[in-house]
């Protein structure tokens, strides 16, 4: 059993949630993590979809949906933001982060977890 704990995360991951949350074990992360990264492309493709099409209030749904996924894998941080972003486009119909730059940082981020989710993939051989 590979421990979470000695794991160099990216700042952008919440590392005690991680370790409090999978019992600090990286086979059941890596699981979460698998599934993370099979559905994360088709919901990033219906994102820049209502994105494109300027269907906001999908937008809106698609950053809800995404905020859970982001949430499960230990990015507190981004998935708070996707609610505060969701939660103020429903009280007041603006974006309080543009919705270009939401689909930049997710990107970014993803890039991350991806590159982390690779190395404790090698660490838990």
């Amino acid at each position: 059993m590979t421990s979470l704990e000695s794991y160099p995360f990216h700042p952008s991951f919440d590392k005690e949630y991680i370790e409090e949350l999978f019992d600090n074990e990286a086979s059941y992360f890596l699981e979460i993590m698998d599934f993370f990264f099979e559905n994360i492309p088709t919901e990033l493709s219906e994102l820049r979809a209502a994105f494109t099409s300027n269907d906001s209030f999908a937008f809106a749904k698609k950053l809800h949906k995404m905020s859970s996924m982001f949430g499960c894998i230990g990015q507190i941080e981004f998935s708070t933001k996707c609610k505060e972003v969701e939660r103020a486009f429903e009280d007041k119909q603006i974006f309080i982060v543009p919705k270009e730059q939401m689909i930049e940082e997710l990107e970014e981020l993803l890039l991350h977890i991806k590159h982390d989710f690779e190395q404790i993939k090698l660490l838990s051989v």
